[in-house]
């Protein structure tokens, strides 16, 4: 149902023509005092055109018509359904293997604890908690702080003479020769003379219808200091690595400072046949070889 006071009625200002949409509530049939907003006069305004009559609510049945409607459309509906199915009796067999399964996966109640029984893994902790105190006091005992401090004396001991070894290994293959093999035994190997060939290179010319070899390389300082430069020792070898022939030859200068070069040169006139490789040393003050060599194929 519509309510009369809902409905709204057309108002219009006598004295400025403005016209206003008002509720038909607030004037009703009999008009009131109003102001207009436009230019502030005062009028009694009533309704143009009286509402339009409420509209009732148009019902098509009465509630006991409905009612009836109701229980026909329900009987109807209980007709249509499908019918339930029967209850199947219940198998024995059927019953008894439900219950074994329920029975198996039901959760099986722990037994009562006895009060004698130890828990092996509380045992093995409370062992190595007792085995950690027992060690934090063992390390408060002098003894024990005695050792601490000798170990990590031996320690930094060994790491001295690890860095002096390293650094100083030059001058102590120059005093103990016999150390330049455990040196080059751990890949450090030591270059005694400080001294060491490159570019080494050979020739064979004629001169007078004869043979002459002639050998040409560079004598370079490796050392940091200034060194001697021993004799070269040139070794003709064969193509089984013997000597077949080998002779001594003097640099021009007789020492060199740090990262100096000098060139050296030397020739045999008729080399022995059979010669394939040269091999430049040089040699020790001892009679020994020294640690640089070059080796040349002919």
């Amino acid at each position: 149902m519509s309510s009369p006071d809902l409905q709204t009625v057309v108002i219009a200002c006598p004295n400025c023509g403005t016209r206003y949409q008002v509720p038909y509530g607030t004037i009703g049939a009999l008009g009131r005092e109003v102001q207009c907003a436009q230019c502030s006069r005062h009028w009694h305004a009533t309704a143009d055109a009286p509402p339009p009559p409420a509209i009732e609510d148009d019902l098509m049945f009465t509630p006991g018509d409905e009612s009836v409607l109701d229980a026909a459309f329900e009987a109807e509906a209980r007709s249509l359904a499908p019918p339930r199915p029967a209850p199947s009796p219940v198998d024995a067999e059927h019953a008894r293997t439900l219950a074994e399964i329920k029975a198996a996966i039901a959760p099986k109640p722990k037994p009562a604890a006895n009060p004698n029984d130890i828990d092996p893994a509380l045992l093995t902790k409370s062992r190595r908690a007792f085995e950690r105190r027992q060690a934090r006091l063992s390390n408060r005992l002098p003894l024990a702080q005695v050792r601490r401090s000798a170990r990590f004396v031996a320690l930094l001991t060994l790491v001295a003479v690890l860095v002096l070894g390293f650094s100083l290994r030059y001058e102590l293959v120059r005093w103990f020769p016999q150390l330049a093999g455990l040196y080059g035994a751990v890949g450090l190997p030591v270059n005694v003379v400080g001294l060491e060939f490159d570019a080494s290179r050979t020739m064979t010319t004629y001169r007078d219808g004869r043979a002459v070899m002639l050998i040409t390389s560079r004598i370079r300082s490796v050392s940091t200091r200034t060194v001697p430069v021993p004799p070269v020792l040139v070794s003709l070898l064969d193509s089984n690595g013997a000597i077949i022939y080998e002779w001594t030859a003097a640099a021009r200068a007789p020492e060199m400072g740090p990262g100096e070069v000098q060139e050296f040169s030397t020739e045999v006139s008729a080399p022995p046949g059979g010669a394939v490789t040269v091999r430049l040393s040089f040699a020790n003050t001892r009679g020994g070889n020294g640690a640089a060599a070059s080796l040349g194929t002919l």
